[in-house]
């Protein structure tokens, strides 16, 4: 996969209201999908950790704060299984795209599950069609669920 880039200038002020803008800076190239997949099959989701050769590694709310320079307050939220057909209406009204491309990214991953790969080609669609809203969303979807390597909800769920 490729890497998803600057955002356009029209969704800059969009991103930076969400208090999310460090993430605007941000580049990474995923084109290792063999280090992304090592680390994801490393990934032990009950204890939010990373089995790795050396020991547990954990990344901590700070790490990811540090990291991305990102705003970290508020209360922590506990976030409840989505149903198939939540993540399909969340899809349509969040993202912008009609109930059978939500089906069909949905059906890739057998889920209510998003690929990155199918965020990026949705971001794209969004901002030639330049639905600017919808494409702030993903954007920073997008850079959070990659820097973050693990399973997101209520949103959506990473599938690889």
């Amino acid at each position: 996969m490729h890497k998803l880039g600057r955002p356009v200038p029209t969704i800059e002020e969009m991103v930076a209201r969400t208090g999310l803008s460090p993430l605007i800076a941000c580049s990474v190239d995923t084109g290792d999908r063999g280090l992304i997949c090592s680390f994801v099959e490393r990934w032990h989701r009950e204890t939010s950790t990373f089995h790795l050769p050396v020991g547990e590694v954990s990344i901590m709310l700070d790490d990811v704060a540090s990291l991305l320079h990102l705003p970290i307050f508020g209360d922590f939220h506990t976030f409840q299984p989505l149903h198939i057909d939540e993540a399909v209406l969340m899809l349509v009204e969040l993202l912008m795209i009609s109930p059978e491309v939500a089906m069909d990214e949905i059906g890739h991953c057998a889920g209510p599950y998003v690929r990155l790969s199918g965020l990026r080609d949705i971001y794209q669609h969004r901002c030639q069609t330049q639905h600017w809203t919808a494409a702030a969303r993903i954007f920073c979807i997008f850079w959070v669920a990659l820097f973050l390597l693990i399973r997101v909800q209520p949103m959506f769920m990473l599938c690889s």
